[in-house]
């Protein structure tokens, strides 16, 4: 039997609520020149029973969120004795999670009194059939004035096993199943830049609504004052931007370079690892995922086909191209985007599929294990040329599109991006990076990361707009805002401020 000793290790707030000052994830917060507080914390609701998942990638902090909630009930004065927490990375066993959570709710029954508690389990996926344990606290009334939180670095495990908690995860409008992706470019010009912050915050531009409604002005072929104004501010906004293809948003990484102007080679060997360790958990060929990443990279100018990326492996069948894809992007790796006919008004699946990758610094860290050498001096020679800050340009317009399209969203919880973000094209020939549709938005996209814009360069939209009946476009530059028939001029360094 379980004892409630077995939890103190995890749980030292309950011997001094300012222990939680002293946890290694605080700690390592604290000293972090780089703080960065997801804002996807604020869309929780604890004051309801709810049980909510954690997903994303590895390293990412879904951990530190959840001690950095903990030390904030502690701050508001939630007695400590109605918080728990526990990691399973050792335990594997649905009836262990069991015996640790009744012997909690046994022991501390008259220290919780009758306020409302939390229960945060990290890395419960690791546990098998943990779901079953949860469901059988719920159906026996034990999870009562309850907010409970589950976290897991499985997400494919993690996400089919919330399907076995259907009808006992409470009630809510926004999503059960949160998803911590790297920081956004927003969330990394704040944390990166302290006059930039107080901009950003003067003018309300961390608000949702005032940013949406920045991206219907868009839609409207309107440049707000305070995206003009921003003009004064471009050349530190795309020297940011430059960084962030360098780093992405993973906050060590970020931090580490804020710091050092330079990554340590073991940041990318560890981002590997941890892509690596998870396929070998799922019995995937690794010679087999090699040769589809070098693939998808080598040819990033064009969509695939599963077929065109098999022929250069030594996989028998294009379905297994396939599965690899969808695993890497339910590990949140890839994106993957559909070809979207505006003719029939719907995505072809049977077309080919453009890819890119959700963080810049999956790529680097993909990349090279590929090419070997020094993975710092790749990356930043990679990214000083220009063409391939094109194509990084676009992939980080594409990642963040998406989170616009969950944002505008009503129905987060069946959200699924690939019925809001495709792209077109025709024949090779004419094409338009990314078609945004979600409700009464059809909007097309060209990502065109130079110095200059020319006429030419608004081909695709134009022809576009005359197949789809669309009235407007949108160009997303590296330094021209303006507006032109049908269509407006953003830089990707503004642009992704709204999102």
């Amino acid at each position: 039997m379980a004892t409630l000793k077995e939890l103190y290790d995890d749980n030292p707030w309950w011997e001094s609520q300012d222990n939680i000052d002293n946890d290694p994830k605080i700690t390592d917060w604290n000293e972090s020149k780089i703080k960065w507080d997801p804002r996807i914390r604020s869309t929780f609701d604890y004051s309801t029973d709810i049980i909510y998942s954690i997903r994303g990638p590895r390293q990412v902090g879904k951990t530190t969120l959840i001690k950095l909630q903990i030390r904030d009930f502690l701050k508001k004065g939630i007695s400590p004795w109605n918080i728990m927490y526990y990691s399973f990375d050792t335990d594997k066993s649905s009836k262990r999670l069991v015996e640790l959570i009744e012997n909690y709710l046994n022991s501390t029954k008259r220290l919780r009194g009758k306020g409302r508690s939390y229960l945060f389990l990290d890395e419960v996926s690791k546990v098998p059939d943990w779901f079953d344990g949860i469901k059988r606290l719920h159906d026996q009334g034990k999870l009562k004035n309850f907010t409970v939180v589950v976290s897991g670095s499985h997400t494919i495990d993690l996400k089919k096993s919330l399907e076995n908690l259907t009808g006992r995860r409470g009630k809510t409008n926004d999503a059960y199943d949160k998803v911590l992706l790297p920081m956004k470019f927003s969330e990394y010009v704040m944390i990166r830049d302290e006059s930039l912050k107080s901009y950003i915050i003067k003018n309300n531009l961390n608000n949702r609504t005032k940013r949406k409604k920045l991206f219907t002005d868009i839609m409207k072929q309107t440049i707000d004052e305070d995206l003009d104004q921003l003009q004064t501010k471009l050349q530190t906004l795309n020297d940011l931007l430059i960084d962030y293809m360098i780093t992405g948003g993973n906050p060590e990484v970020v931090d580490t370079y804020h710091q050092k102007h330079f990554l340590d080679n073991y940041l990318y060997t560890k981002q590997l690892d941890y892509i690596l360790g998870d396929l070998k958990n799922l019995n995937k060929n690794e010679q087999y995922f090699r040769q589809i990443i070098t693939n998808i990279i080598n040819n990033n100018e064009w969509p695939h086909s599963w077929l065109s990326i098999q022929k250069d492996t030594d996989i028998r069948n294009s379905d297994t191209v396939a599965d690899y894809v969808d695993i890497l992007q339910n590990m949140f790796v890839l994106t993957m985007f559909h070809f979207y006919d505006p003719s029939k008004k719907r995505i072809m699946i049977r077309k080919n599929k453009k890819i890119h990758f959700h963080d810049p610094f999956f790529f680097h860290s993909l990349k090279n294990w590929i090419t070997g050498g020094k993975s710092f001096q790749n990356s930043l020679s990679f990214v000083q040329n220009h063409t391939n800050q094109g194509f990084l340009a676009e992939g980080i317009v594409g990642d963040h599109l998406i989170r616009l399209a969950f944002g505008l969203n009503e129905q987060k919880q069946n959200f699924n991006y690939h019925n809001h973000v495709f792209y077109w094209n025709k024949e090779r020939t004419t094409e338009v990076d990314f078609i945004f549709k979600t409700e009464n938005i059809e909007l097309p996209i060209e990502v065109k990361f130079q110095n200059k814009i020319e006429s030419k360069h608004f081909k695709g939209l134009k022809y576009y707009n005359e197949i789809s009946q669309c009235d407007s476009s949108l160009m997303i530059s590296k330094n021209d805002m303006d507006t032109t028939d049908n269509s407006i001029i953003i830089p990707a360094s503004v642009f992704l401020l709204l999102i």
